[in-house]
């Protein structure tokens, strides 16, 4: 498998290409290069050149030169460098002695300090000693605020008892008034009950009254019509017979 120019766009947008052997070893790598077209262009130039191309080996000449350059530069470095070292053990001396003459001065100046410190503490004594007493007055005050409280819970303890002793008394109380509602309650529907069940017995008895008032009613009715079309019967036959009697002439001079 031969060597191969492999083409990529990087996050800027501009195109670089890699020389790659057939283990996939990265041989050569280009520039960057604004757009695809030059960078194929550059492929094309490095394909073309890369058969006549000479070797220039400069690396011993480049290691004579960092030499060299290296001597230069080091003389003139470790002269500045003794220099800086005298220059500062100069200074070094010059801080010790500006150190004397400022300790010199701190403990002129620690003088009335030390003097004003002693009137501030003998002040703090004495400021002491009265929040002491101011202490001592507080605890009293705390002391008596504290006796009160302990009234006060004993009073609280006290109404707690009665209005732990009251809460069966009226749950009694309530539980009476209650069961004599729900007495009372059962009471109004065993009288309601027993009156509806009087008004239909009153109900009935009057529908059986009704009853036998109509059955002794019908017999007696049935023999007064009988009775009636008795007496009828004889009455219709004896007008049905003068009705034919007087017909009977009628009839023989309508016939001469």
């Amino acid at each position: 498998m031969p060597a191969k120019f492999v083409l990529r766009k990087g996050r800027t947008g501009k195109f670089t290409f890699t020389l790659e052997g057939p283990t996939g070893q990265i041989l050569a790598t280009s520039a960057d290069h604004p757009n695809l077209r030059a960078a194929k262009a550059a492929i094309a130039s490095v394909q073309k050149n890369l058969s006549g191309a000479n070797v220039d080996d400069r690396s011993a000449s480049t290691t004579v030169a960092k030499k060299t350059t290296t001597r230069k530069a080091a003389a003139p470095r470790k002269a500045a460098a003794k220099k800086t070292t005298a220059a500062r053990k100069t200074a070094a001396k010059k801080t010790t002695v500006r150190k004397t003459a400022a300790k010199k001065t701190t403990a002129r100046k620690a003088a009335p300090r030390k003097a004003a410190a002693k009137k501030t503490t003998v002040r703090k004594t004495a400021a002491k000693k009265t929040t002491a007493a101011r202490k001592t007055a507080a605890k009293k005050t705390t002391v008596r605020k504290t006796a009160a409280k302990k009234t006060t819970a004993r009073k609280t303890a006290a109404k707690k008892t009665t209005a732990r002793k009251a809460a069966p008394r009226k749950a009694a109380a309530k539980k009476t008034t209650a069961a004599r509602k729900t007495a009372a309650k059962k009471t109004t529907v065993r009288k309601t009950a027993a009156r509806k069940t009087a008004a239909k017995k009153t109900t009935a008895r009057k529908t059986t009254a009704r009853k036998t008032t109509a059955r002794k009613a019908a017999p007696r009715k049935a023999a007064v019509k009988r009775t009636t079309v008795r007496k009828a019967a004889p009455r219709k036959a004896a007008v049905k017979k003068t009705t034919a009697r007087k017909a009977a002439p009628r009839k023989r001079v309508s016939a001469s």
